[in-house]
């Protein structure tokens, strides 16, 4: 019996060759797993699934199928996954034939969007307002020059006396809030001993004072301060006293890059 079915398929499709031909380039309907006849294919109900193994022929248009042609109903409301307009309906619930309650649909077309707010736009950054300036930032700015009146060395010697501590604070404070300004610090003396003897001194003094501030304020880059000692070579006074004297022993600072400083800088008065 076997024998028999199995001449009667070969024969169907030896008589069929026809068929089996590769299909025009245009067909729409081409079924490439079909034994014998892989075009035309046919769909009746057009759900995707060839009535050669098609187990539900009458599959209604838009259904959702499974391999089988067969449609799911996901909600058990009677209206097939696909088509149903409201699939997570509560079981018993009566439907229309959207598969949606009574209502259901116009509440949702009724419900007005949510307006979308848009995210408000970033506030712009506000330039940043340059620190102001104290009396010695002013003559700084102003001269180009300033005068340490308060830094205080041994007799003879570069070695800072304690008293000298706050006005170099000022100045470090200072120098890191304009770390790009660059300055000589300048090391000067009296005329009274030989002149060699003063340059060395005052080159020491400065190193000191340099020295002093790269030391407390690591704000401050090295390659920003310089040191330099001109001894007695550019006296403020005669000497013709004591006072004139000290008037000559002094540390000063030389602004080399006053461009660097910020447009707008407030100077206290």
């Amino acid at each position: 019996m076997k024998t028999r079915l199995f001449m009667l398929f070969v024969l169907a499709c030896s008589a069929t060759a026809a068929w089996s031909a590769p299909p025009p380039k245009n067909a729409s309907y081409v079924d490439p797993d079909a034994p014998c006849f892989r075009w035309p294919a046919v769909d009746y109900d057009a759900d995707g699934v060839f009535d050669r193994i098609d187990r539900c022929t009458n599959t209604p248009a838009g259904c959702t199928v499974d391999k089988w042609g067969c449609e799911s109903d996901a909600d058990g409301d009677g209206v097939c996954d696909g088509r149903d307009q409201c699939p997570d309906t509560p079981a018993g619930t009566k439907v229309d034939k959207d598969g949606c309650p009574p209502g259901a649909r116009a509440a949702k077309v009724q419900e007005a969007p949510k307006e979308v707010t848009p995210p408000p736009a970033p506030a712009p950054v506000p330039e940043p307002t340059p620190p102001p300036l104290g009396a010695k930032g002013r003559e700084l700015v102003e001269t180009g020059k300033l005068r340490l009146e308060n830094v205080f060395f041994e007799s003879g010697s570069a070695n800072l006396l304690p008293e000298s501590e706050d006005e170099l604070s000022q100045l470090g404070t200072a120098l890191e809030r304009f770390p790009e300004v660059k300055l000589e610090i300048q090391g000067h003396t009296d005329t009274r001993g030989a002149a060699s003897g003063n340059m060395r001194l005052s080159q020491a003094r400065a190193d000191a004072v340099r020295t002093w501030l790269l030391s407390h304020y690591h704000g401050i880059h090295d390659a920003n301060l310089t040191a330099k000692g001109y001894g007695e070579t550019q006296p403020e006074t005669k000497e013709r006293n004591e006072e004139e004297l000290l008037r000559n022993r002094r540390v000063e600072l030389r602004l080399l890059n006053p461009e660097v400083l910020p447009k707008g800088v407030k100077v206290e008065h």
